[in-house]
């Protein structure tokens, strides 16, 4: 019997080419489509890869008695219904380890874009504001800095091990404290209100949860330093964003990289859009080739074990 795997939105092709070389069908839907597009499919599929664009609901799951797995291309599942999911039987799997390196160095990067006011340096030099290097432009090191980890998961981890090679003071909150990592690396575990408290920078590291949802609202950001910078490359439902806009505005966060956002695509009229202290990325943090080819090629992997009655890596119901 031939397995049908139903792409739904693009992949690297190293993935697809996995999936062909174990003879499965494979239905890549087209760029953009829709829930509805997918349910005119679903019914043939052993198997979904999905990116997060089409919520897969328990309608969805329902309609194809065949579906054993839903892989998810990357770390977040909250597209995914995974209490239905686990009613009905469906796995769900996803690809956590392949983007560690990614993202915490997209992470990093924003960090310092902020810290050394990258953007806005280029849009200076472009037109022809050369002497702003002398007011505006002017940076701050991030050596001495306290930063704040929020969530030390993987990412949250290689992201805070960078910080600290950069002679930076690296404090954290995790629901679950890592004695080890703070003897081993030197960080410092706090209770959140603490970290808010005295972080310099905070970066945002944990999943899109009930329970993380406005984690980061006007209560906390009263309790931030003034001329705080905060980092955000989890995801979007993580912070109140009219909350940090009202932050933004009145100085309490000097300045903010975001690369997820609470409705995404981020709309044009968002008052963040109008801002020149803030740095704004569509949901790219786990855009590079490298990262991109290990996702493909983890997902194939984990729905085919599934698809084939095998325990996958990673599995998350």
């Amino acid at each position: 019997m031939q397995y049908n795997v139903i792409v739904t939105e693009p992949i690297n092709q190293m993935g697809i080419k996995y999936l062909k070389e174990k003879e499965v069908n494979v239905i890549e839907l087209p760029p953009g489509s829709t829930g509805e597009v997918l349910s005119k499919q679903v019914t043939k599929a052993d198997g979904l890869i999905t990116r997060g664009s089409i919520k897969i609901t328990e309608e969805l799951m329902k309609a194809s008695p065949r579906l054993k797995v839903i892989g998810v291309h990357g770390i977040g599942c909250d597209h995914v219904d995974l209490a239905a999911a686990k009613r009905l039987g469906k796995i769900v799997c996803n690809t956590p380890d392949a983007l560690t390196v990614t993202v915490s160095e997209m992470a990093f990067a924003l960090t310092l874009a902020l810290l050394r006011n990258i953007v806005s340096a280029d849009k200076a030099v472009r037109k022809g504001e050369w002497n702003r290097k002398y007011s505006d432009l002017i940076g701050s090191e991030l050596a001495g800095k306290k930063v704040g980890i929020i969530g030390l998961g993987r990412i949250g981890e290689a992201t805070a091990r960078r910080v600290k090679a950069f002679d930076s003071d690296v404090l954290y909150w995790s629901r679950t404290r890592k004695p080890e990592k703070e003897l081993k690396y030197g960080f410092r575990w706090m209770e959140l209100d603490d970290l808010l408290k005295d972080s310099d920078i905070i970066s945002l590291h944990v999943p899109s949860t009930e329970e993380t949802r406005h984690l980061i609202g006007l209560e906390q950001f009263e309790k931030m330093k003034q001329g705080v910078y905060i980092v955000n490359t989890a995801r979007g439902k993580v912070i109140d964003e009219e909350a940090l806009i009202k932050a933004l505005k009145n100085g309490k966060v000097k300045a903010a990289a975001l690369d997820v956002f609470e409705n995404e695509p981020l709309s044009t009229d968002s008052p963040l859009c109008k801002m020149d202290n803030v740095i704004l990325t569509p949901h790219i943090g786990a855009s590079n080739l490298e990262g991109m080819q290990r996702m493909a090629i983890q997902v194939a992997v984990g729905v085919l074990k599934a698809i084939q009655g095998e325990e996958p890596d990673n599995r998350v119901v």
